[in-house]
């Protein structure tokens, strides 16, 4: 057996990961208003955002303790960001007008930069947008209301979730200026994407195959966008895996690299 010799780097990341897992296994708030997870997360976040050698990266990802804790350790990590979006959403509520006032949210930047990031690849794709809508927005509408100001394109926003469906739906009604727009309680499995050529699939959603066979079944025509992680950020999130897309047949035609200020890559598809 191969003993592999690891990097201080690597040592830290591990055990970083190891310690805060330990951490939200025993917090019960792992919301922004417990300080601990605030700053166990912060520095986890910040210690992964780092550049990393890939072969490095795959070293930590298959490492015994990490890959016996990945699956648990990612679920709390969406407790948590949901918990994080409830949490502003609900400090923006009644206090927002324009897409500026968001500025003080923890992650406006790299928000800003990942919607960047995206379009800038969108345009080698496609070459306009009339409509579009985008799966899995979460309490928070911030990747959506950022798309649509550099699209200029109608909005439809899905939750599958009441809680995020009813806060969501505030925040966008309460924007002064608000172009068409349009906040819908559903399943993106279930849902009808005829009405739209772009259709975009948030990192957490966890049925990405489904709502892909349903868009295809639906409009075969979209240009779908699909947030996913490479490398070491797959200590997160689950990344896009295409082989599951077996009910349909779809073509990769870009993708976004991420770099120490943003975390998801953005694969965009179209069906063949």
């Amino acid at each position: 057996m191969k003993t592999i010799k690891w990097s201080r780097n690597q040592e830290k990341i591990i055990h970083t990961y190891m310690d805060t897992y330990k951490i939200l296994l025993e917090e019960k708030d792992l919301s922004p208003k417990n300080p601990i997870i605030n700053r166990v997360l912060t520095e986890l976040v910040s210690l992964i955002s780092k550049p990393l050698d890939q072969h490095m990266a795959e070293e930590i990802l298959n490492h015994d303790q990490i890959r016996s804790i990945r699956g648990d350790m990612l679920d709390k990590l969406t407790i948590a960001e949901t918990s994080m979006e409830n949490h502003y959403a609900n400090l923006f509520v009644g206090s927002v007008n324009t897409l500026e006032d968001f500025r003080s949210f923890l992650y406006w930047g790299n928000y800003k930069e990942l919607i960047k990031t995206e379009i800038n690849e969108l345009k080698k794709v496609k070459n306009d947008s009339q409509s579009f809508a985008f799966v899995g927005t979460g309490p928070l509408p911030l990747s959506p209301l950022l798309l649509q100001q550099e699209l200029g394109a109608n909005m439809t926003c899905l939750d599958i979730d009441e809680q995020a469906y009813s806060l969501g739906k505030r925040i966008i009604k309460q924007l002064k200026g608000e172009a068409t727009s349009n906040y819908i309680l559903n399943d993106g499995a279930l849902h009808d994407y005829g009405e739209f050529d772009l259709v975009w699939i948030a990192s957490l959603v966890p049925n990405k195959e489904e709502i892909l066979e349903r868009i295809y079944e639906t409009n075969p025509h979209a240009t779908v966008a699909i947030r996913s992680v490479d490398g070491i950020h797959q200590l997160l999130y689950e990344p896009v895996d295409a082989t599951k897309f077996s009910k349909v047949i779809c073509q990769e035609v870009g993708r976004t690299i991420a770099d120490s200020f943003i975390i998801n890559s953005t694969v965009f598809y179209t069906f063949r």
